[in-house]
């Protein structure tokens, strides 16, 4: 009897997940980063269901080649009401750009994608460098300490000064002439001071 029940219960999920594979069963699908870590949350709209969730990753530039990551097994979904679920991805690849899709029994999601940047203390990525119209100069600052930056020229004068609390300095081509400068990056809360150069171009 127990069998037959089962054999029952997994025919009705895959008529199911056959029956929606024309149209999206996930009600939202979205990804965070927090503290290197990729933090996965998605929703399946309320009735519909499927036979389990698979998870997969892939560092390419193309965002193809995925590899699975996480198999999460049985009955995913409910007849009645949304179902949320969240996966924390511990390892992406640091220092590219990570993408993730979803496969709900047929069903794909689509594809999103996160730049994973790992700095470490006391250092800093500078990117694209040389500065041409703008890029982005990144640290660790995972407390959200004040930071201020100073920028010098070849006589040591300040030409440009910037603070912020979060993890980076926007630098535009326009801030400066055209030449390769000297900066600093100073920790207000521990008094600790990274120092740098970069190129900026017209």
């Amino acid at each position: 009897m127990k069998s037959h029940k089962k054999q029952i219960l997994t025919l009705f999920i895959s008529m199911t997940c056959g029956l929606l594979s024309s149209q999206s069963i996930l009600d939202d699908f979205a990804i965070d980063l927090n503290q290197g870590k990729v933090l996965l949350a998605w929703t399946i709209k309320s009735g519909n269901v499927c036979n389990g969730i698979q998870i997969y990753r892939s560092s390419n530039e193309d965002s193809i080649n995925f590899e699975l990551i996480e198999d999460i097994q049985g009955v995913c979904g409910d007849l009645i009401s949304a179902v949320a679920y969240t996966y924390t991805d511990e390892t992406p690849t640091p220092n590219k750009v990570n993408y993730y899709k979803l496969l709900l029994g047929q069903e794909f999601s689509d594809v999103l994608g996160i730049e994973v940047l790992f700095i470490p203390s006391r250092s800093y990525m500078l990117k694209p460098h040389p500065v041409r119209n703008s890029s982005a100069l990144y640290f660790n600052n995972s407390n959200n300490h004040n930071f201020e930056l100073k920028i010098f020229d070849d006589f040591g004068s300040i030409v440009y000064l910037h603070e912020t609390n979060s993890n980076r300095f926007i630098l535009d081509s326009t801030m400066v002439a055209s030449g390769l400068y000297y900066f600093t990056l100073e920790n207000k809360s521990e008094k600790s001071i990274i120092n740098g150069k970069a190129l900026f171009v017209d």
